[in-house]
């Protein structure tokens, strides 16, 4: 395992991966990368979001993981542990690099909902609104960053649509037949 500072916060990274050996350097300077650009930005962050940056403790790569007696397939954020679990292919996939940083805060605002505003209750709009509010504080973190113009619209458009953001959290977590719920029961 290795740790980076993240606005002077340490988190760890650790994989749980069959293959860790061959993928830890790749992984390890994607992190790496990843805790360069938030830190390059310090001055730009709003309080809140520094603070936000600093709720992750933990960020775990796996491709799939045991997690409350569940087979995970799917990013989630165990928000009691702070714990980011990043799929390996996602992870990758979040080129170019200051894309990566923005996926990185949206699932810290979650555990940040969570210490303000307790455990997500079982009602659709309240569910849609707290992944809603997560999309647009990681469209903020984009544009601190200065991501591509294709990201930003990309967020744009996924924030102001919210069947879209529905169906994304009715595909539970990575669990076939997941209800709308179980994506927020899992961040517990």
């Amino acid at each position: 395992m290795t740790s980076e500072l993240v606005l002077g916060h340490p988190v760890v990274l650790e994989l749980l991966l069959s293959d860790a050996a061959l993928q830890q350097g790749k992984l390890t300077a994607k992190f790496n990368e990843m805790a360069t650009l938030i830190n390059a930005a310090t001055t730009n962050w709003t309080a809140e979001q520094a603070d936000v940056f600093r709720l992750t403790d933990r960020l775990t790569i796996f491709r799939s993981v045991q997690y409350r007696g569940k087979t995970l397939t799917r990013s989630f954020m165990a928000q009691k542990e702070r714990t980011f679990y990043w799929t390996f292919d996602e992870f990758l996939a979040w080129d170019p690099p200051r894309r990566r940083p923005t996926a990185y805060f949206h699932d810290a605002w979650h555990v940040h909902q969570y210490l303000m505003q307790g455990e997500a209750p079982d009602n659709d709009k309240v569910l849609i609104d707290r992944e809603q509010d997560a999309m647009i504080q990681q469209l903020e973190v984009a544009r601190v960053l200065g991501c591509d113009q294709g990201m930003i619209d990309w967020l744009t458009a996924y924030a102001n649509d919210r069947d879209r953001i529905k169906q994304r959290l009715r595909s539970g977590m990575g669990v076939a037949g997941g209800k709308l719920q179980e994506h927020f029961l899992i961040l517990e």
